[in-house]
Protein backbone atom coordinates (compact mmCIF):
# COMPACT_ATOMS: atom_id res chain seq x y z
CA UNK A 1 0.00 0.00 0.00
CA UNK A 2 2.75 2.36 0.91
CA UNK A 3 4.31 1.21 -2.51
CA UNK A 4 1.19 2.32 -4.15
CA UNK A 5 1.25 5.90 -2.10
CA UNK A 6 4.63 6.51 -2.82
CA UNK A 7 4.03 5.86 -6.78
CA UNK A 8 0.83 8.03 -7.01
CA UNK A 9 2.94 11.05 -5.51
CA UNK A 10 5.70 10.37 -8.28
CA UNK A 11 3.24 10.37 -11.05
CA UNK A 12 1.66 13.11 -9.49
CA UNK A 13 -1.98 11.76 -8.71
CA UNK A 14 -1.60 13.45 -5.47
CA UNK A 15 -5.79 12.80 -4.69
CA UNK A 16 -5.29 9.20 -5.36
CA UNK A 17 -1.94 9.52 -2.87
CA UNK A 18 -3.46 11.21 -0.29
CA UNK A 19 -6.40 8.46 -0.17
CA UNK A 20 -4.05 6.05 0.47
CA UNK A 21 -2.22 7.82 3.24
CA UNK A 22 -5.51 8.02 4.64
CA UNK A 23 -5.55 4.27 3.75
CA UNK A 24 -2.27 3.33 5.25
CA UNK A 25 -3.61 5.45 8.74
CA UNK A 26 -6.87 3.75 8.94
CA UNK A 27 -5.14 0.27 8.66
CA UNK A 28 -2.75 0.84 11.12
CA UNK A 29 -4.76 2.33 13.51
CA UNK A 30 -6.62 -0.93 12.95
CA UNK A 31 -4.06 -3.05 13.49
CA UNK A 32 -2.73 -0.92 16.50
CA UNK A 33 -6.19 -1.65 18.03
CA UNK A 34 -6.43 -5.61 16.80
CA UNK A 35 -3.04 -5.53 18.75
CA UNK A 36 -4.13 -3.88 21.67
CA UNK A 37 -7.73 -6.28 21.89
CA UNK A 38 -5.49 -9.15 21.58
CA UNK A 39 -3.22 -7.87 24.22
CA UNK A 40 -6.25 -7.44 26.49
CA UNK A 41 -7.68 -10.17 25.61
CA UNK A 42 -4.48 -12.03 26.52
CA UNK A 43 -4.24 -9.91 29.91
CA UNK A 44 -7.59 -10.91 30.50
CA UNK A 45 -7.10 -14.54 29.76
CA UNK A 46 -3.64 -14.71 32.20
CA UNK A 47 -5.61 -12.84 35.03
CA UNK A 48 -8.43 -15.61 34.91
CA UNK A 49 -5.85 -18.62 34.74
CA UNK A 50 -3.84 -16.88 37.87
CA UNK A 51 -7.33 -16.14 39.52
CA UNK A 52 -8.30 -20.06 38.85
CA UNK A 53 -4.81 -21.28 40.10
CA UNK A 54 -5.58 -19.29 43.15
CA UNK A 55 -8.49 -20.70 43.47
CA UNK A 56 -7.64 -24.03 43.12
CA UNK A 57 -4.31 -23.37 45.15
CA UNK A 58 -6.67 -22.30 48.34
CA UNK A 59 -9.23 -25.56 47.98
CA UNK A 60 -5.71 -27.94 47.93
CA UNK A 61 -4.84 -25.71 51.05
CA UNK A 62 -8.03 -26.46 52.71
CA UNK A 63 -9.14 -30.03 51.69
CA UNK A 64 -5.22 -30.27 53.32
CA UNK A 65 -6.01 -28.63 56.29
CA UNK A 66 -9.56 -30.53 56.84
CA UNK A 67 -7.84 -33.92 56.54
CA UNK A 68 -5.14 -32.91 59.11
CA UNK A 69 -7.51 -31.83 61.33
CA UNK A 70 -9.99 -34.88 61.03
CA UNK A 71 -6.79 -37.09 61.12
CA UNK A 72 -5.73 -35.46 64.60
CA UNK A 73 -9.29 -35.27 66.03
CA UNK A 74 -9.11 -39.45 64.79
CA UNK A 75 -5.85 -39.87 66.71
CA UNK A 76 -6.97 -38.09 69.69
CA UNK A 77 -10.52 -40.30 70.08
CA UNK A 78 -7.98 -43.30 69.54
CA UNK A 79 -5.89 -41.74 72.45
CA UNK A 80 -8.76 -41.42 74.65
CA UNK A 81 -10.08 -44.91 74.13
CA UNK A 82 -6.73 -46.27 74.69
CA UNK A 83 -6.32 -44.14 77.81
CA UNK A 84 -9.45 -45.25 78.74
CA UNK A 85 -9.22 -48.78 78.51
CA UNK A 86 -5.45 -48.20 80.25
CA UNK A 87 -7.46 -47.04 83.41
CA UNK A 88 -10.03 -49.74 83.58
CA UNK A 89 -7.49 -52.25 83.26
CA UNK A 90 -5.33 -50.75 86.09
CA UNK A 91 -8.41 -50.04 88.18
CA UNK A 92 -9.43 -53.90 87.59
CA UNK A 93 -5.63 -54.60 89.19
CA UNK A 94 -5.94 -52.50 91.91
CA UNK A 95 -9.18 -54.11 93.07
CA UNK A 96 -8.12 -57.53 92.77
CA UNK A 97 -4.48 -56.26 94.47
CA UNK A 98 -6.54 -54.92 97.09
CA UNK A 99 -8.64 -57.49 97.40
CA UNK A 100 -6.13 -59.88 97.91
CA UNK A 101 -3.80 -58.20 100.17
CA UNK A 102 -6.52 -56.80 102.69
CA UNK A 103 -7.90 -59.42 105.58
CA UNK A 104 -11.77 -60.67 104.38
CA UNK A 105 -12.72 -60.45 107.87
CA UNK A 106 -11.97 -56.69 109.70
CA UNK A 107 -10.49 -56.46 112.91
CA UNK A 108 -12.74 -54.73 115.36
CA UNK A 109 -11.45 -51.90 117.02
CA UNK A 110 -10.78 -52.41 121.40
CA UNK A 111 -13.07 -49.93 121.34
CA UNK A 112 -15.93 -51.39 120.07
CA UNK A 113 -15.07 -54.96 121.45
CA UNK A 114 -15.33 -53.12 124.85
CA UNK A 115 -18.95 -51.24 124.12
CA UNK A 116 -20.03 -54.76 123.15
CA UNK A 117 -18.91 -56.57 126.60
CA UNK A 118 -20.60 -53.26 128.44
CA UNK A 119 -24.44 -54.23 126.43
CA UNK A 120 -24.01 -57.74 127.41
CA UNK A 121 -22.90 -56.95 131.10
CA UNK A 122 -25.88 -54.74 130.97
CA UNK A 123 -28.45 -57.10 129.66
CA UNK A 124 -27.58 -59.63 131.53
CA UNK A 125 -27.80 -56.90 134.73
CA UNK A 126 -31.33 -56.72 133.09
CA UNK A 127 -30.69 -52.97 132.22
CA UNK A 128 -32.33 -53.11 129.19
CA UNK A 129 -32.46 -49.38 128.88
CA UNK A 130 -28.71 -48.78 129.45
CA UNK A 131 -27.76 -51.38 127.56
CA UNK A 132 -30.01 -49.95 124.28
CA UNK A 133 -28.13 -46.75 124.72
CA UNK A 134 -24.26 -48.68 124.93
CA UNK A 135 -25.95 -50.75 121.83
CA UNK A 136 -26.69 -47.27 119.86
CA UNK A 137 -23.48 -45.67 120.73
CA UNK A 138 -21.36 -49.05 119.00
Amino acid sequence: MEEHRTTCEREGRYVEAEMAKNRIAELKEQNFNREQEELIFMHEQQREECEQAHIKQYQDFNEHWDNELQQAQQDDQNEILAMEEKHTQDLEQNRQHLESTLPAKYKQSTELLNLRKIQDQMAKQKSYQQAHQVQVRA
